[in-house]
């Protein structure tokens, strides 16, 4: 009978083990954007590039297995006279990422910026939202 529960109990620890080196560990934590400029005036030079009612910027990093990745998200709201042509898009997308990029004190702090463009229609106490955006590598802005 001891032999069948060290047996049982080896198995259940054999399993566990590739169980657990089979698994993705990912953790995600905030990592907000340190600027070398004012925001206001930030503001006022992505206004050249995009008329829209709000920009949010959100930086994180996230953690798998030990390997670092961080990514600035750049939320661009409501945006006005948004090109239909994909390369136009493309050329307005990389333009904004290339002016926050500049703006950071330190401009390898992440690795990819994410630019969206986010619809949002209230009505009610219902919020509809729908975003298109591209990603980028820092070094191709």
């Amino acid at each position: 009978m001891t032999l069948n529960i060290t047996s049982a109990i080896s198995n259940a620890i054999l399993l566990s083990a590739i169980f657990l080196t089979g698994c993705t560990f990912t953790t995600t934590t905030t990592k907000q954007p340190v600027f070398n400029e004012d925001t206001n005036t930030i503001q006022a030079e992505l206004n050249k590039i995009v008329s829209c009612e709000n920009i949010n910027l959100n930086g994180k990093e996230m953690s798998t297995n030990g390997k670092k990745h961080s990514e600035l998200e750049i939320d661009i709201i409501n945006a006005q006279n948004v090109p239909s042509d994909e390369d136009r898009m493309t050329a307005l997308e990389k333009s904004i990422g290339v002016e926050i990029k500049k703006s950071l004190k330190d401009q390898n702090e992440y690795d990819t910026y994410q630019v969206l463009f986010i619809t949002e229609h209230a009505s009610g106490a219902v919020t509809l939202k729908s975003s298109k955006g591209r990603t980028f590598k820092s070094e191709e802005l």
